[in-house]
């Protein structure tokens, strides 16, 4: 009474039907044809396609005729006519005497000179009694042939041989530029290219054709070739192109195009290269009074040079005459400026120049007043110069240790401080006992103050001391505040059940003093048959992870808007939900334990579950069904359905199990079924056909349809959906 005509998981079954080649039949001869793989019955007035892999490679022919007449049948004659790319290489012995149902077969050989299709016919004379005839097989050779160009950026497609230079425009150092490559078979058939391989440091294949990628005849492959200059010089490159019959090569060549500056000091008229980093040595300078040098930069490149910018950053240092910027160089010009050292105070100064990209030291030396540097931590007390370090004590967070400094004026005049100051992102460092300012200290004076440490995080610690244009690295490490206290999980226990959303919370052991921070991050380990990441696992708040916070002196996980628990979904997909926590202190100290312990939360392996089953189209001889519904361990091995007939009509099927276990694989392998978990919908139609008595149409018959999946696990409850 029923039948099953189609199946889908956004299921579709589909009814294959297969046809043989017809079979040329002839009164006396059936004909035969074999080249390669391929091996077809031939049809009287057909011609067939031989293709070659390539020019000058053979392709053999085998054509067989095999009597079917009655008596017997004499071959005189095989030969070739038409293109002289057919040939019969070895001559065959004839006549021959064919008896019924008796073969005789004869190799031809295409061997293709050029790209152009070709016709050919192998011809076969017979007698049979009294009677002589002729049986013939029309043939078409068709083979690739390939031709090459290339189109470089911004330019012209350029045609070029084998051995051929494929070249690139002049391209700035470090940037890229590209050529398209381009493989057009110009041939008749379609041809294979095997893999492609380039050499040379500066050049890089960008989507190259997979190996053994087929160009139909008339049509092209394409890929790149990025030229990245790393210097000047030309660069050069190899392309290998591998064919079915040979191999073909093309030189790459390149040139890097830029700006390349240098720099002189003139002293005195006296020129002396400079190089990027190197330091500068001002001549000295008596505090108040000025020396100066003259800086000359070129372009040594092949290309314009553009400075952009010209400074210089420290005390007692300036710039004069210089150029207007952007100051653009063309190859072999220069331009030239002035550095000015006017020291404020006796000693070494420093100074940062900056030209375009390149920075270079400036040291000069100031005649007058020369301050020197010292501290004193615990008893041992150290020398340190400006950019030097002070290193503290360690502490331990919440505790202090301090250093006694010393400025000592060592120079032959007065020196006066303006500023003692501590700079930073910290506030682990503070000052006290500092001198009023501004400073005078007399030669031989010394003066100090007290610098304080205190940290509030863990680790190292740093901050700057300035004292007027000296700067002093102030460092200090301290000891990681107490360990955190154990904690635990408030969890449902046992399995979880799919698509709920239990509620979990976190809670200390015992009260930590510090105000902590914290995230739980959740992983899924799917172990259904067909494994599965399920997205839809995730905190009831969205993603997989989320804040918390622990206020001080409390024990419990606070996470958004006040609440003290936070929801889990469960998904659709057997397997173990992993949640494991993360604390830092509000300052960023992480109290994480090496090995922090987790929850698990574990969906087991179930028996299918029907979400929905319902009616979606009816016709007079056929319903469609859609099952909706889930099955964690991603699997189903069958799905029966049970039909209630109409009262007063007799049905003949009331029951059909279809086997869906191939159906459901071949979901839960596709990546897109991935976003659903295990979720399905499946389609089934029935076409229905037989007799009515009180009904209209045939599918009227059918009163309702129950339905039961199948698993592994067991079978899921049914549900029915009515058709009328």
């Amino acid at each position: 009474m029923t039948r099953c005509r189609c199946f889908s998981i956004l299921l579709l079954a589909a009814l294959v039907s297969l046809s043989l080649p017809a079979v040329a039949q002839t009164s006396l001869f059936t004909v035969r044809v074999q080249y390669g793989t391929t091996a077809a019955s031939y049809t009287e007035g057909a011609t067939l396609t031989v293709p070659a892999d390539a020019i000058g490679v053979a392709t053999p022919i085998i054509v067989t005729i095999t009597y079917r007449g009655a008596a017997t049948a004499d071959i005189r004659v095989a030969e070739v006519a038409g293109h002289t790319d057919f040939s019969i290489p070895t001559e065959p012995q004839l006549p021959v005497t064919l008896r019924p149902n008796d073969s005789f077969a004869v190799s031809v050989r295409y061997l293709p000179s050029s790209g152009t299709r070709v016709s050919g016919q192998v011809g076969f004379g017979y007698t049979e009694g009294r009677t002589s005839g002729r049986v013939s097989v029309s043939l078409a050779g068709v083979a690739p042939e390939f031709s090459f160009s290339y189109t470089p950026q911004g330019g012209n497609a350029t045609l070029v041989e084998a051995g051929g230079t494929v070249s690139f425009p002049a391209t700035a150092v470090n940037a890229t530029s590209q050529s398209v490559f381009v493989l057009t078979n110009r041939g008749s058939g379609p041809g294979a290219i095997g893999p492609v391989a380039l050499s040379g440091a500066d050049f890089q294949l960008v989507g190259a054709p997979l190996r053994d990628t087929v160009v139909d005849a008339g049509k092209d492959v394409r890929f790149s070739i990025a030229f990245t200059p790393k210097q000047l010089e030309t660069s050069q490159g190899l392309l290998a192109v591998n064919l079915p019959n040979r191999q073909v090569s093309f030189n790459l060549s390149g040139t890097g195009s830029a700006g390349v500056i240098t720099y002189e000091i003139v002293r005195e008229g006296i020129a002396a290269a400079i190089s990027p980093n190197q330091a500068i040595l001002m001549p000295e300078a008596v505090v108040g009074d000025k020396t100066t040098i003259s800086m000359r930069v070129r372009n040594a490149g092949n290309a314009d040079g553009v400075i952009s910018a010209i400074s210089i950053q420290g005390a007692g240092f300036a710039l004069s005459d210089v150029p207007f910027l952007p100051l653009t160089l063309a190859p072999g010009a220069s331009a030239a400026f002035t550095l000015t050292f006017s020291p404020t105070q006796p000693g070494w100064s420093s100074a940062r120049l900056r030209i375009g990209a390149d920075t270079f030291d400036v040291r000069g030396a100031g005649l007058g007043p020369q301050l020197a540097f010292a501290y004193t931590v615990g008893e041992t007390t150290s020398s340190v110069q400006s950019n030097g370090s002070v290193f503290f004590t360690p502490s331990q967070v919440g505790r202090s240790t301090s250093a006694l400094f010393f400025l000592v004026n060592n120079g032959t005049a007065p020196a006066t401080v303006n500023n003692i100051s501590i700079t930073g992102t910290t506030t682990a460092f503070t000052l006290s006992g500092t001198p009023g300012l501004p400073l005078t200290l007399s030669p031989g004076a010394t003066s100090m103050f007290t610098i304080q440490f205190a940290p509030t995080a863990s680790g190292a610690t740093t901050a700057t001391l300035k004292v007027d244009a000296n700067t002093f690295t102030l460092s200090g490490t301290a000891a990681a505040p107490d360990a955190l206290p154990a904690y635990r999980f408030e969890a449902p226990s046992g399995s979880q059940e799919p698509m709920k959303q239990p509620a979990i919370s976190l809670t200390l052991a015992a009260a930590y003093p510090l105000p902590l921070t914290g995230a739980l991050t959740l992983n899924f380990f799917s172990n259904a048959e067909v494994p599965s990441p399920d997205p839809t696992v995730q905190f009831a708040t969205g993603g997989r992870t989320v804040n918390f916070t622990i206020p001080a002196n409390t024990t419990r996980a606070v996470f958004a808007h006040n609440a003290t628990q936070i929801g889990v979904q469960t998904g659709t997909v057997a397997g173990t939900i992993t949640i494991t926590p993360a604390f830092a202190t509000d300052t960023g100290i992480n109290l994480t334990p090496t090995n922090p312990p987790a929850l698990n939360l574990v969906i087991p392996a179930s028996v299918p579950k029907v979400l929905g089953f319902e009616l979606s189209a009816k016709t007079a001889t056929s319903i469609t069904l859609i099952v909706r519904g889930y099955s964690t361990s991603r699997a189903v091995t069958k799905m029966d359905f049970q039909f209630t007939p109409t009262s007063g009509e007799n049905v003949s099927t009331t029951s059909l199990s279809l086997p869906v276990e191939g159906n459901f694989l071949g979901w839960y392998q596709q990546t897109q079924s991935q976003q659903y978990g295990s979720q399905f919908t499946a389609t089934v139609t029935f076409t229905l056909q037989g007799d009515v008595k009180n009904v209209t149409s045939v599918s009227d018959t059918i009163q309702s349809v129950a339905v039961t999946l199948t698993n592994r696990q067991g079978v899921s409850a049914s549900q029915s959906v009515a058709l009328r």
